[in-house]
């Protein structure tokens, strides 16, 4: 895993799942895998000069959040989680 890339997601309600990643400001790679959803928040964590941005999307089902999940996981090796 890459500490340097981090993610927690979150569901909302309805379908609705929303993922916080936090990447270091010179490497945002990783947010391409975010195309089409919609920017709910973002920020900076000047301390550790990292971007934080919350993206929002609905899911049909569990399965199909899984599936980006682990996606998510083997493509950009982050630190995921649930919360």
């Amino acid at each position: 895993m890459n500490d340097d890339f981090q993610c927690v997601y979150w569901y909302v309600g309805e379908g609705e799942w929303r993922f916080q990643i936090s990447t270091p400001m010179s490497e945002q790679q990783v947010l391409s895998n975010f195309k089409g959803w919609t920017l709910a928040g973002e920020g900076t964590n000047q301390k550790e000069n990292k971007s934080i941005k919350i993206f929002s999307r609905k899911f049909k089902n569990r399965s199909d959040l899984e599936v980006f999940v682990l996606r998510l996981k083997k493509k950009n090796k982050i630190s995921i989680k649930e919360v």
